[in-house]
This record gives C-alpha cells, structure tokens and sequence, in this order.
C-alpha cells in the first residue's frame, strides 16, 4: 500500500481499525466480481474499436473476460494460466498484455489481512488527528487560494460534478449528505463497475478507510454553517471506489473509475493515490507498460469527453524530472500534477517536485498547520499530504467549470495555469529551480479560487482560435530535407509510431505519443540494439506546408517534444523549431543536449509568435547530432497555433 493515502491521513483515533485484519469477503456487494484460487489479472490492449477477436482469443487462451473497454481497445481478462501472457501477446492485433499485480486476484470468501506492515510504513509519521467541528471559518489553505472571497461570487454549479477515486466516500456525512451524487457513485474493484446501493463506501476495515471521504470535504463540504467547507461547497460530488480492501488500487479498477467518470459526464476527478502496485512504471516491464499504456488511453479517453483529470505529484521529496519511471497517473501529459505547499508557501517537506512535470501546487499542509476536512462517521480530522493538495486544485477547476460551462478541457487548463498565484522558489531551497512564473516546486503558481470565478483582469476570456494543428496522425502536409542540407546518416525524420528503446535503464524513446499513435520522430523502429535507429551523422528535418497567419492577436505556438540523449551528446546535439518567412528565419525553440544521460519524455513548449503576425510561414522542425558517436532521438506531437 503506497498510494497518497500515506500523506492524506485520518485521524489518530481510527487507526486501530484503520489497519485491523478483514476479510476479503466481507466487502458485501464487491465479493461477486472477485475470482477463483490461482487467477491473475491482466490488461489486453488492441487498437481502439471492435474487441470481439480479442475477447475470443482470451477465451481461447484459458481466460475469462472480466471487462471491455472497446473505445480504448482494453480488454480485461483474468486467467490461471501461467503462458496466458506470453499466449496473448502472440495473437493478431493484439499490442501489448500486462498482469496488473503481480499476484493473484483475492478468491471469494478467503480472508487475509491487510497491508498492515507497509501502511504502518507510510501513515505512522504523518497521522491527523480527530478535532471537534470546526465552526466552518474560512482557514488558512482557502484564505491562501482566495476560496473565502470566491465563495460569496460563485460556491459552484449544482451541474457541476467532481469523481473522487479513492476508498470510497461516506457519503452520509453531515458536510457531504447535501452535495453527494449517490445515483453515479459507483465501486469498480476488480476492474467492473458495481452500482449496488452503497457498494461505493468504504471498508472500514481496510487501511486508511477514512482517507477519500478527508479528500470529499476539501474539495466540497456544504456550506451550511457547521462542520468545515470546501473550496467548491455548492458542486455535486460522486464516490468511485477503487481501493481494494487490501489498500490496494489496481490498475483495471483505476480504468474502471476514469471511464466511468467520462461516461457520465464528470467535469473533473481527483485522483490522490499512485496506481499499484509499481511506484513508478517502466515500458521496458511488459506488465508495466501494459498499465502506461492503458491508464494513459483511459486518461486521453475522459479527456476527449470533457473530464479534467487532477492528480497529486506524491509524497516522496523525489524529483521527479529525474525519475526515468512513470508515475500513473500524475505524470500522464493529460493529467494535472499537484504538489503541496505549507501555511508559509513553501513547497511542503514531502512533496514531489519538478520543473517539467508538475503544473501548480495546491495547500497540502504538514507540521506547521495541517488540513482540517471529513472523517469517518460523522467526525471531523487534521489531514495532510499531496492528498491534500490535489483536491484543492480539483475544487478550483470545478470553480471554473461552474463559471465557464462551455469551456473544453484544454480551456479550462489553459485558465488554471494562467490564473495560479505566481510563487518564487525560497531563496534557502537550491532544490528549487525555474521563475517566479514557473519553477520546480509550485509549477505555474497556487491555484487561485477566487480568479476562477471572477476571472481576474480578464472575467470572460475568449477561447483561443486555431490558426493551425497537427497530432501527425495523417502523413501528409509535411515535407522532408527541404533546405537540402539534411546529412543524418539514420535516423532521420519521419511520420510513425516510435517503438520503446532504452539504455541503462532510461528511455531514448518513448513507446507512446502524446494523442493518437503517431508522432514526428527520429527513426520510430526500435530495432535490435538500441542504437539502431537512433540520429546519427549530422541533421534531419521537416518543414511543414505554408501557414498564413492572422494580421492580429496574441498568435502562440505550442507543442509536445522529447530530446533523450546521452552524456557523450556534450551539448552538441539538439531539437529546434523555426519559423521560415520569404525574407527571413526565427528561431521558435531550441533544445540543446547535455553532458549528462537524459531520458526521452513528453514535455510541452510554448512560443509567441505575434511578431510574425499577417506573414506566411512554414515550420521547420531539425534534429541534429553532430557531437559524432552520440544516442540521440528526438519528437514533437500535437503542434498546434493559436491566436486569442
């Protein structure tokens, strides 16, 4: 058990129980999708649309479908098989297959305790403890994202509703009866969805039980004059339970609960916990990769249906631009990744950072003032953590969703970010790297509640228009070597779905794009040494077809890029994008390699091209590896101009 459960604590008093032995069998309405002695979960994935061959060959393949996903081409199976793997990976139009826990599925009426050891681990330092209702004032995490003076504007739209997967919410709370969405609540243990009446609570027996009803209160406990309140006290909330009894969130339960969430038209959900059993995930583990890749699509998936996903950043000091793994499902391009702050606005001492992979920061608390918020049974406890954090952003969005109904997911993000209080690293933190206006530790700035209802300077901003974009899922309209001076011996540019390579335990190449299957990258086959493939002997590029930009604006490029390299690169190499007029060239972005080994992940990159504007443009997009003898690979995905 590792999840942001460890950071988000319940009170003192309930911890006996909190890590008492339960059965697995007494989880009532949740035993029937449970299995046999010997079964393993895995995830089968194929190309999105029809799975029926798919299912046949699980069937086939002594395995039994527990669930299908075909808008993501997911198929869940469980097996007692120890080939089924191996049997499935070998069937046509079958991508990749994963066991999810690398233990079997809990078998029905068998009991066993829970992790009682490791959530001992995790809690114990950082447990809250049981208070006495508060007087619902305004505290020190709403005063610091504005909540109290954004409550008196906009407490939210009751046609708003926040998912919160986790361990279930008890719903019945005095702080949470009035905002709770019973109806589209729903408990997705073992990967399928289990609507009966109260299915969605939680295991009082299971480890940190209380945990999802805290995370409920801070994003939205009713204002109604007793107890606490929420940063969006007057939007619906719905329990989509994913933890096991065990303390345990599985990948296909997580699938289950996003999925879930879009389909029934969640604008947002709060996920505070990592995805087990893997603290970080490695595509170079099949089963690892299988879980990416699946939570990545199902992710992609609820934001194509208008579900803005919010994720802690977690609680391990850890910086994460270092981490080579995937941390699931913070680190995915569509999620917003959460870091903490304490009463003082500094990044709290647990929190996970990085400059490239956290976006904005949220009150999370820690010894010098803690989260006041729900527990179990009507009570009321201190809570701390990225489990804290993350459902104050979750809040804020539902505040700009209330107030911006018709806003898109990226719109809504785009206003999260610009509207986060911009806040400089501490001068005594040489952790902490970047601007006032982006850094390592706070990502764009705390979220702001009160600008998500009022708007700031700006209470209604238009929504960008597109001048111009490409996720590169269609070949054409770009041109290769255009300038003649291409002299990249392999490597060079093409259109393609890039094959996972990795070196020392680092990925040169990602396997995954950012939307879609393809990408524009530097040889996309992985081939049978990880240098195979890989940019050598000078420059590659590609340059797009012309592009009239508008005469007026605020004209802006963004893009998804990757650079990975290693040491001997030495600052020679790079990945850069110019913008090439009739009379001229400007340079947009420029990437330079390192002296040091750096793994190949997505990031974004913005530029402002309002100095071009009224001009036609082609975009050239150039690699090189000059340095000679050098690993390097390079790729852009969903690039797009916008004028707004």
């Amino acid at each position: 058990m590792k999840q942001w459960i460890r950071a988000g604590t319940i009170a003192a008093g309930a911890v006996a129980l909190m890590l008492s032995t339960g059965a697995y069998g007494a989880a009532g309405a949740n035993t029937a999708a449970q299995a046999p002695a010997g079964i393993r979960a895995y995830l089968v994935l194929s190309a999105p649309g029809n799975v029926d061959a798919i299912t046949q060959a699980v069937t086939a393949n002594n395995g039994k479908v527990q669930n299908t996903y075909p808008q993501i081409g997911l198929v869940v199976a469980h097996s007692s098989g120890s080939d089924f793997a191996a049997k499935m990976r070998a069937v046509s139009g079958v991508q990749k297959v994963g066991d999810t826990r690398e233990s079997d599925v809990p078998t029905t009426g068998a009991t066993a305790p829970a992790q009682n050891g490791v959530a001992q681990k995790h809690l114990a330092p950082q447990l809250g403890e049981a208070i006495s209702a508060p007087a619902e004032a305004a505290e020190w995490n709403h005063i610091q994202m504005g909540a109290d003076k954004a409550w008196a504007i906009n407490p939210g739209s009751r046609n708003v509703t926040v998912g919160i997967l986790d361990t279930g919410v008890q719903g019945t709370h005095e702080d949470l009866r009035d905002n709770f969405d019973a109806a589209n609540s729903v408990s997705c243990l073992y990967g399928k969805p289990n609507t009966t009446p109260g299915a969605w609570e939680p295991d009082s027996y299971a480890p940190a039980a209380g945990h999802g009803t805290s995370v409920a209160g801070i994003i939205a406990a009713a204002k109604n004059g007793k107890g606490t309140v929420g940063i969006a006290p007057n939007v619906r909330i719905a329990s989509v339970k994913v933890m096991e009894p065990t303390g345990y969130m599985y990948a296909e339960n997580v699938v289950c609960g996003i999925m879930w969430s879009a389909d029934h038209g969640f604008e947002v959900t709060n996920h505070s916990y990592y995805v087990d059993p893997w603290l970080y995930n490695y595509t170079n583990n099949p089963n690892q990769d299988a879980v990416i890749e699946a939570v990545r699509r199902a992710v992609d998936y609820a934001k194509g249906k208008g579900t803005v996903t919010v994720a802690a950043a977690g609680n391990f000091s850890t910086n994460l631009d270092t981490e080579q793994g995937t941390l699931l499902p913070g680190d995915l391009p569509n999620a917003i990744s959460v870091t903490a702050t304490n009463v003082r606005k500094e990044l709290a001492y647990y929190s996970n950072f990085g400059v490239q992979t956290v976006d904005v920061t949220g009150p999370g608390g820690d010894g010098y003032a803690m989260i006041n918020t729900t527990g179990m049974n009507n009570s009321y406890t201190t809570f701390h953590g990225t489990s804290a954090s993350s459902p104050h952003v979750a809040g804020a969005v539902a505040l700009l969703a209330s107030a911006h109904p018709t806003a898109t997911v990226d719109q809504l993000r785009t206003m999260l970010l610009a509207q986060a209080i911009d806040t400089p690293c501490p001068a005594n933190d040489s952790r902490c790297t970047g601007t006032a206006a982006k850094n390592s530790h706070f990502g764009e700035g705390i979220a702001d509640a009160l600008r998500a209802v009022n708007g700031g300077s700006d209470p209604d901003p238009d929504p960008p228009t597109t001048v111009f974009s490409t996720d590169f899922e269609q070949t054409t309209g770009w041109a290769f070597n255009t300038e003649g001076t291409d002299r990249a011996t392999s490597g060079r540019f093409e259109i393609g779905d890039p094959q996972a390579t990795n070196y020392s335990g680092k990925t040169m190449q990602p396997g995954n794009t950012v939307s879609g299957t393809k990408a524009l990258v530097t040889g996309a086959p992985a081939g049978t040494a990880v240098g195979d493939h890989d940019l050598d002997g000078g420059a590659t590029s590609a340059t797009s077809a012309p592009i009239q930009l508008p005469t007026n604006g605020d004209l802006k490029l963004t893009m998804s890029w990757y650079l990975g390299h290693l040491s001997n690169s030495a600052g020679a190499d790079y990945l850069r994008v110019r913008a090439v007029t009739p009379t001229g060239s400007t340079v947009l972005f420029d990437k330079k390699t390192t002296s040091a080994d750096t793994a190949a992940t997505w990031n974004t990159a913005t530029a402002s091209l309002t100095p071009l504007a009224g001009k036609s443009i082609r975009l050239i997009i150039e690699a090189g590896d000059i340095s000679g003898g050098s690993l390097v690979e390079a790729g852009i995905d969903d690039l797009r101009i916008t004028t707004g």
